[in-house]
């Protein structure tokens, strides 16, 4: 009976004959391969090309907005009579400031203008404690004096009753 069992035909589990697996060629899967490539290469352009249109819309967007804010009004300008000659807090070598300093004010304030004028000396004497704790490196760059200008409008308003000044500006900035 083995040769019987040989001889006959393998059927399934429904009765019918099983199908027999077929060997698909090498050039087929590789074919199939670099299809399914080609299709991703395709999908991650498209993505590509719809995130970049996306993304420069609204860069033009924010740019635009910008563009189309009215510029603040020009300020009154209060100018130290003097310029400012500190040292640093640098224990190796010594190094200096030099800086004229001048501040921006909102126009039409002539109490705030006279009260500038008389406290200049109280003035002078924050500044120069506020610059002789800084040292060289601290100074030289540019969000450093940024923020020294931040420091500096912070500590002067403190004191001030009649207004507020809007800005300062380094008309001179030296450090040697």
């Amino acid at each position: 009976m083995p040769d019987a069992e040989k001889g006959a035909e393998i059927e399934d589990e429904e009765g019918g004959p099983a199908p027999e697996p077929k060997k698909q060629s090498p050039i087929i899967k590789w074919l199939i391969y670099i299809a399914g490539a080609i299709l991703g290469l395709i999908v991650v352009t498209v993505i590509s090309i719809i995130v970049a249109q996306k993304t420069a819309t609204s860069v033009f967007k924010q740019q635009k907005n910008i563009a189309l804010v009215k510029a603040p009004p020009p300020l009154d300008v209060f100018n130290f009579p003097d310029e400012f000659r500190i040292n640093t807090a640098d224990v190796e070598e010594s190094h200096f400031i030099k800086m004229k300093l001048s501040f921006g004010v909102e126009q039409g304030q002539p109490a705030l203008t006279s009260e500038l004028a008389a406290r200049i000396p109280q003035m002078q004497n924050i500044i120069n404690l506020i610059m002789q704790r800084k040292t060289k490196e601290e100074l030289k760059s540019v969000e450093a004096q940024l923020d020294l200008r931040e420091e500096i409008k912070s500590h002067i308003n403190h004191i001030l009753t009649n207004g507020k000044i809007q800005e300062v500006y380094f008309k001179e900035f030296i450090v040697n």
